[in-house]
């Protein structure tokens, strides 16, 4: 059912029927009825009112592209976004491409489609060249956030994702773990790469080797990241601690530990990146670096407010905000006594120190 069948079953025209759902403009009370029956019987469900508005009219919606709404990080980050846009009389609308480039380029068609005012995005990879050369040609202004698309010069706002891991990192080491594990997100990404490239320089900063067995894919998903914690437990050499790259890859080893009976800060150490809200009510006391996330999406919005309001938005110098991270210690990262006993086990031990031979009388006696 489209606008067109509508207009059709109520003999009208199709832009009576788009002032009706969009209550814009003056139809008579019985038309407007007749048109609503129709509506409501049939279940229409008005996905794109933009296509049959008239080219003079301009409506206010932005898009705001996520890569996995499934994750708390990106339902926080939309929160900023539409908190941010109500204030300045915007309506926002979401699309999740679950990390797949295709979905990616239809919802970026459909933003010309839909006739956006402009585009906030999470990218699912940084060099995907189709949906980079889509996005530079698009009319509307782009606000990267959190993640970036290679070899463009959009606005955007960020953290510092090097920092964080090394500080993360930094906290087991300091709680006396050389055998650091690293579940990692995509390298594709921004993200990704910046967070592995913070454990490697917290480990060599602190004079610890880098071994590759320890570093394992997660994808910044939960069931690769499960698979990866098995990966690392099978070792013959197994880590103490778990550096988990993103919240979804923590709830995967959270959901391993669990499965096998391990425990939290005594059998395994673990700091995780970006806070799980509903951790609180549990006794899991995650270590985390925790990001002002609505906070990120509220200035995005506000980045791409100001484009939309400058006549040519494609001039001026770009802006990149770049908020900073906390740590947030609450215990998971300490070394437990059973930890320290097992590592102290582990050690070479010294072979005995024999003391001087004792001299003997020829009958056996001690001199």
């Amino acid at each position: 059912m489209t606008i067109n069948d509508i207009a059709k079953l109520a003999k009208v025209s199709p832009s009576t029927v788009s002032r009706v759902l969009n209550n814009n403009g003056l139809v008579k009370e019985e038309t407007k009825q007749r048109i609503l029956r129709i509506v409501e019987e049939s279940k229409f469900v008005p996905n794109a009112f933009a296509r049959s508005l008239s080219n003079e009219s301009l409506i206010n919606n932005v898009g705001l592209i996520v890569p996995n709404i499934d994750n708390p990080f990106f339902a926080a980050l939309a929160e900023g976004v539409s908190a941010a846009a109500d204030e300045c009389g915007y309506n926002s609308f979401l699309f999740n491409t679950n990390e797949d480039v295709k979905k990616e380029l239809r919802f970026l068609q459909t933003s010309q489609e839909q006739r956006l005012r402009g585009l906030l995005m999470v990218p699912v990879v940084e060099n995907d060249t189709v949906n980079r050369s889509y996005l530079l040609r698009l009319p509307i202004p782009v606000v990267m956030i959190d993640r970036e698309a290679y070899n463009t010069n959009f606005d955007g706002v960020f953290s510092d994702d090097i920092e964080g891991a090394y500080n993360a990192v930094e906290a087991l080491i300091k709680n006396g773990h050389t055998k650091i594990a690293q579940i990692m997100g995509p390298q594709t990404t921004k993200p990704g790469r910046a967070r592995l490239e913070g454990y490697r320089q917290a480990l060599e900063a602190h004079g610890i080797p880098y071994r590759e067995e320890y570093v394992v894919e997660g994808k910044f998903l939960k069931e690769e990241s499960y698979e990866g914690m098995q990966k690392l437990m099978k070792l013959k050499d197994p880590p103490t601690a778990i550096f988990s790259a993103n919240n979804l890859t923590s709830i995967g080893v959270l959901k391993y530990l669990k499965e096998h009976s391990l425990r939290l800060g005594r059998d395994i150490s673990m700091v995780g990146y970006d806070d799980i809200e509903v951790l609180e009510y549990t006794d899991m006391n995650l270590s985390t670096v925790s990001r002002p996330v609505q906070r990120m999406g509220y200035d995005a919005m506000m980045l791409l407010h100001e484009r939309i309001t400058h006549t040519d938005h494609r001039n001026g110098a770009r802006k990149r905000i770049y908020l900073g991270a906390q740590l947030i210690l609450r215990g998971s990262e300490r070394m437990s006594a059973r930890m320290a006993g097992r590592k102290e086990a582990e050690k070479p031990k010294a072979p005995p120190v024999e003391g001087p031979e004792e001299k003997k009388g020829e009958m056996g006696e001690d001199v």
